[in-house]
């Protein structure tokens, strides 16, 4: 493959010169290109800091938009390809943006497949232009190579699991997995249950044989959300269903961790899991189809795992039969240790599909004749085989704890061997399996006698069923007597035997079982084996659901082997969460900075990739308050607490795609009110993008009081702000802004306290909005509103604005233009601002060749704004956003009036366009009928529904928050298989 990729990128360098010139002279024509190239450079010369990254995604997106021959400018984020783009487009992308930059710099063959969406290239762009950067071009230096983070090797580091996800038969999830082992369900059917293309597969119900029709199968593992992952449908129909499990899979064990896959992008994390040859391959090819090899390859499918998550640490696929996805958990941990990786998806994954691997197993004898896997039992006969997917999130046990995880359990120590020269190399041996046993006991650093469950490989073999049982117990059972026997027991009396993935069914049912602290039936199990010497060894087949042996002195301990056809054995010992004994309080906390915070309301973010994964979505919430209605009605702090910590891993442990809906909720109630009106819904959801915000500071009139107190007692950020004023007040003026501010003594309404009253709650305000990532690129202001903005922007340093604010309001009553203009100059330094910032007189942006004087001032506070003017500033710079940074919803109105009367809105309907959201961050409750202690999280669920994503963590300041299990993305699946036809060939792109 190495070889392929020279070749297409030596293509992409050495276009011949017809091309370059078709190339060309089609961009030249070009109806509709950007009018702001040809002033880039001088633009981007003279503007702020932050103003040059904004203007060059302009740009590209422009010259995106161009290339692409798209109807509307791309999201800055998307990748290119995945708009559409082909080779010769990037060499186009890369022709034109060469012209632009003339002899200022040159854009290299490959910028746009190694930086590939418009806010990674903006960024690779600004590093290299000299006249942004003021270095030479001769003098730029190589951009470093990012060198991932070096763990220092420790040998002895526990690893944890922190998430957990799987689809197996009968089950396709964790919850419904765990139920049917409660219930001691045997999942094996005869025949598949659902409606899919089966014929000629194993587990078509009209086969005539019953190895063919038998099995533990998953339901719908013909469907598939490609859109999800943006896979073209024609290559999801040649895509081995194993791939699409784990894609799917692997993202719900994430979600689980409570981590968002998408923060993984470019981090060193790292893939391990069991998965052999293809049998959905073989079925293509049986068909007289032809199959895609990136489809079916194993490697591809890590491959592609990795792609989709963007990691950026080993994709290891491991073929070691049956072995396969517990030696993936070995070697993920082994990993971890050495620093190699810092979280690592472990798993494996296993399809039945085809009947010639079916058959040769049946004539070798591996195969239950009476379809049941029998393990342990006098009647066994071999196995039934079984599909499915499972995968574990693994991190170190330090960085967990560090990162407030919840910790399913902990991997002490695990080894993998061979069998070496046994009687046959299908047959395995006793010695190879004790050594292992006691490598992996040994590396755990625990006795055997503390070991509680061991989960068998066990497949119902008349002769490896009893050698695995006196290797365990000749290991496990020392220090061990008769009455405290270790227990044994095995999945695959449920679900079949998952081949390369039946290590990892085990190990998650081994996870569930200590958390639960419940034993699950071993199926089938009624005489046992009587080549087994059972009365000789302290071991017990758990043939009835058993509680977990309590040992107050330590946490629940277990072993897990998996072992292969072809020798390979793998255990691993593994223990419950020991931060508690307790199944229902194991989780570790997440603190969150110390403060007296009370906060009434919630929002619960819930987003989508389509308008029906977001209904969906809400009636999974349902569904899961139903099921924890028991935690919901523990009383009013607990069941807070409960929600709160919904919210929080909602907000933080999940990715937010484009169609959204934040709940603001107070209690159980109301959540469920809101979440039935969104699951019932049949309006129209559009997707919605904010790429640029602009924060209004309007003069306040009217202030509320309480408003300020309000805030002031619930977000920590506000009181720092305030605090900080409040000092600088009683420390030159010997008065308190605080018990002005919040009414309790007079002055607010007053002229001499109003300006530095106004200033300093909005530049909390600002401050508040700044916690939660929510900054602005532009900021515009209304009269004194300016100080607040100038603040903002960097011009004005958070105590010289309050003091001007203070002089101001002194000389309010009786002012000439002479005191103003020396109020301005006296003692006050000016920057220039870092961020845009809108010019009220004018309503254009502030350039660096402007004076920031006593004049320039003087204009800003006392002379008519020209507001309408700055409206039209913010929708050229491409602002869809306006925050308005207050306590009424002051300059709303007027940013409406003046879209409207500057004739924007027709302009907008043209170009496919739309006015900006307007937000105001706070609202009195007689204007709109709500507790004004609520609006700022209402005017975050506004913004979030607009499109742009915060960090919620903010939302959370001063609180001790954990990660709970919520519902998983409801993937929108339909049908891929490779022998069906679209009719609407376009599908098919």
């Amino acid at each position: 493959m190495a070889a392929d990729w020279s070749v297409f990128e030596q293509n992409v360098k050495d276009i011949p010169p017809l091309f370059e010139n078709l190339i060309s002279n089609a961009t030249d024509a070009e109806p509709d290109s950007p009018e702001i190239s040809g002033d880039l450079i001088p633009r981007l010369t003279t503007a702020s800091p932050s103003e040059r990254k904004t203007l060059l995604i302009s740009f590209l997106q422009q010259e995106l938009q161009a290339v692409l021959r798209l109807r509307t400018a791309p999201d800055p984020t998307v990748g290119f390809f995945d708009l559409g783009m082909d080779s010769l487009m990037a060499v186009e992308l890369r022709n034109r943006l060469n012209r632009t930059f003339d002899s200022e710099m040159t854009v290299s063959n490959t910028a746009v497949f190694d930086y590939p969406n418009v806010s990674e290239l903006a960024s690779h762009l600004l590093d290299q232009l000299p006249e942004v950067s003021d270095t030479p071009m001769e003098q730029k230096q190589p951009e470093p190579v990012r060198q991932p983070t070096v763990v220092p090797r420790r040998t002895d580091e526990e690893i944890a699991i922190v998430g957990m996800a799987c689809r197996f038969p009968g089950a396709p999830d964790i919850d419904s997995y765990w139920s049917q082992l409660e219930a001691g369900y045997d999942a094996v059917t005869d025949g598949r249950r659902d409606p899919g293309p089966w014929e000629g597969v194993v587990g078509d119900t009209a086969a005539e044989e019953d190895i063919y029709r038998r099995g533990g199968f998953v339901e719908g593992i013909d469907l598939f959300d490609a859109e999800f992952f943006g896979i073209r449908p024609i290559e999801a129909r040649l895509m081995d269903p194993r791939q699409r499990l784990l894609l799917e899979t692997s993202w719900h064990a994430l979600e689980d961790a409570g981590i968002d896959p998408n923060s993984l992008k470019d981090t060193q994390s790292g893939v391990y899991v069991g998965l052999g040859s293809s049998e959905y391959r073989d079925l293509v090819r049986e068909s007289g189809y032809e199959d895609s090899y990136l489809g079916t390859a194993i490697s591809a499918a890590l491959g592609r795992m990795a792609f989709v998550l963007g990691l950026r640490g080993p994709a290891v696929p491991l073929d070691m039969t049956c072995a396969s996805s517990l030696a993936a958990v070995h070697q993920a941990a082994t990993a971890l240790r050495q620093g190699e990786v810092n979280l690592s998806l472990v798993g494996g994954v296993h399809t039945v599909f085809s009947r010639a691997i079916t058959k040769y197993m049946s004539e070798y004898g591996m195969l239950s004749p009476s379809g049941r896997c029998r393990t342990f039992d006098a009647s066994a006969d071999g196995f039934v085989r079984g599909e499915g997917c499972g995968i574990v999130v693994m991190k170190r046990l330090s960085d967990a704890i560090a990162d407030g995880d919840r910790i399913w359990g902990l991997v002490l120590g695990s080894s993998v061997n061979q069998n070496g020269m046994s009687a046959a190399l299908t047959v395995p041996r006793g010695i190879a399996q004790e050594q292992m046993l006691e490598e992996s006991l040994a590396r755990a650093g625990i006795p055997p006698s503390e070991v509680d469950y061991l989960e068998t490989h066990a497949t119902g073999s008349q002769l490896g069923d009893p050698i695995e049982v006196r290797a365990a117990a000749s290991v496990y059972g020392k220090g061990r007597t008769q009455d405290q026997p270790l227990l044994l027991g095995t999945v695959k009396t449920n679900i079949g035997h998952l081949e390369a993935a039946a290590g990892i069914a085990g190990l998650i049912k081994v996870m569930l079982s200590m958390r639960r602290g419940k034993i699950p039936k071993h199926l089938h199990c009624n005489n046992p084996n009587p080549h087994t010497e059972w009365k000789e060894y302290p071991v017990r087949v758990t043939t009835e659901p058993t509680d977990w042996p309590l040992a107050p002195q330590r946490p629940p301990r277990a072993g897990v082997s998996a072992f292969a056809i072809s020798g390979t054995i793998a255990h691993v010992v593994v223990e419950g969460n020991r931060a508690s004994l307790d199944a229902d309080s194991t989780d570790f906390e997440l603190s969150c900075p110390a403060g007296l915070v009370s906060r009434q309301q919630r929002m619960l973010p819930l987003s989508g990739k389509t308008p029906g994964a977001l209904r969906e979505l809400a009636g999974r919430y349902l569904s899961w308050l139903d099921n924890n209605a028991q935690e919901i009605s523990l009383g009013n702090s607990a069941a807070e607490s409960f929600l709160s910590n919904m919210a929080w891993t909602a907000s933080v442990g999940r990715s937010h795609f484009a169609i959204r809906a934040g709940i603001i909720f107070e209690d159980a109630n109301s959540l469920c009110d809101k979440l039935n009106t969104i699951a019932g819904s049949e309006a129209v959801l559009e997707s919605r993008t904010v790429t640029k915000v602009a924060f209004a500071y309007p003069s306040e009139e009217g202030f509320c009081a309480d408003m300020g107190e309000e805030l002031y007692q619930s977000e920590p950020v506000v009181r720092a702000v305030l605090d900080y004023c409040e000092k600088t007040i009683r420390t030159e003026y010997n008065t308190s802004l605080l018990d002005i501010m919040f009414g309790h003594t007079e002055g607010l309404h007053t002229p001499e306290w109003s300006y530095s009253v106004l200033y300093a709650y909005q530049c909390a305000l600002s401050a508040l909005w700044s916690s939660i990532g929510i900054r602005p690129d532009v900021v515009v202001s209304s009269r004194s509103g300016v100080l607040a903005a100038a603040n903002s922007a960097g011009v004005l340093k958070l105590e010289e604005g309050l003091r001007l604010a203070v002089s101001r309001g002194r000389l309010a009553n009786s002012t000439s233009e002479t005191d103003e203009k020396k109020l301005m100059q006296d003692g006050f330094e000016y920057t220039t601002p870092s961020i845009a910032m809108v010019n009220q007189m004018t309503g254009r942006l502030v350039e660096s060749k402007d004076q920031l004087d006593e004049a320039y001032w003087y204009g800003q506070v006392c002379e008519p704004a020209a507001f309408a003017n700055g409206i039209k500033t913010l929708t050229e710079l491409g602002v869809d956003a306006v925050v308005e940074i207050g306590a009424n919803a002051t300059l709303s109105p007027e940013i409406v009036s003046a879209w409207s009367e500057s004739g924007l809105d027709s302009q907008a309907t043209k170009n496919s366009a739309k006015p900006p959201t307007v937000i105001s961050s706070q609202m009195r409750s007689s204007d709109n009928g709500e507790d004004s202690k609520t609006r700022f999280v209402n005017a975050v669920a506004e913004l979030y529904e607009a499109g742009l994503t915060p960090d919620f963590t903010g939302l959370f300041a001063g609180e001790d928050r954990s990660r709970i299990s919520l519902p998983n993305y409801p993937f929108q699946r339909r049908r891929f298989w490779f022998n069906d036809y679209i009719e609407n060939s376009s599908q098919l792109i």
